[in-house]
């Protein structure tokens, strides 16, 4: 009695449906890996105008004595994130610019990535609430650190 051979291959349906699978797999991976990465870059962003508007505080503590801003400037600046104010004359006092380079060479900001413009700045300034008491605040535009 002869005996028959048997295929012991993969049929084409059963090739293409792992094919399939694994498009759909690496499909839904990549989109996760991309999402942590952009996750990452927006949170590195962040940590490095932290970082930015500390050393410009400090900076500001010791380079510029810098007077009370009036109420309608310090509100609209810090709250409404609205810059139109800081080139007005009547408020050049109450804050300072401070560009990303200049803080470098302070050795107050390291920015070995070069992730940060050099030649953003950062505002300094004094906020002052409706009952006349002041604190210190820095505004960094989000376009600043974002390489």
């Amino acid at each position: 009695m002869k005996m028959k051979k048997k295929n012991s291959g993969f049929t084409l349906v059963e090739l293409l449906a792992v094919v399939v699978i694994l498009a759909v797999v690496i499909t839904l991976a990549s989109r996760s890996v991309f999402r942590i990465i952009r996750n990452t870059k927006e949170q590195t962003a962040f940590e490095m105008r932290e970082s930015l508007k500390e050393a410009a505080l400090t900076y500001s503590f010791t380079n510029a004595h810098l007077t009370k801003c009036s109420v309608s400037f310090s509100k609209e600046l810090y709250e409404n994130k609205n810059t139109s104010h800081i080139n007005d004359a009547a408020n050049a006092s109450c804050l300072t610019k401070i560009r990303v380079d200049t803080l470098k060479e302070a050795g107050l900001f390291e920015d070995n990535h070069e992730y940060c413009n050099n030649s953003d700045t950062v505002v300094v300034y004094r906020y002052t609430d409706t009952y006349g008491n002041s604190e210190y605040k820095t505004y960094a535009s989000d376009s600043a650190c974002t390489n």
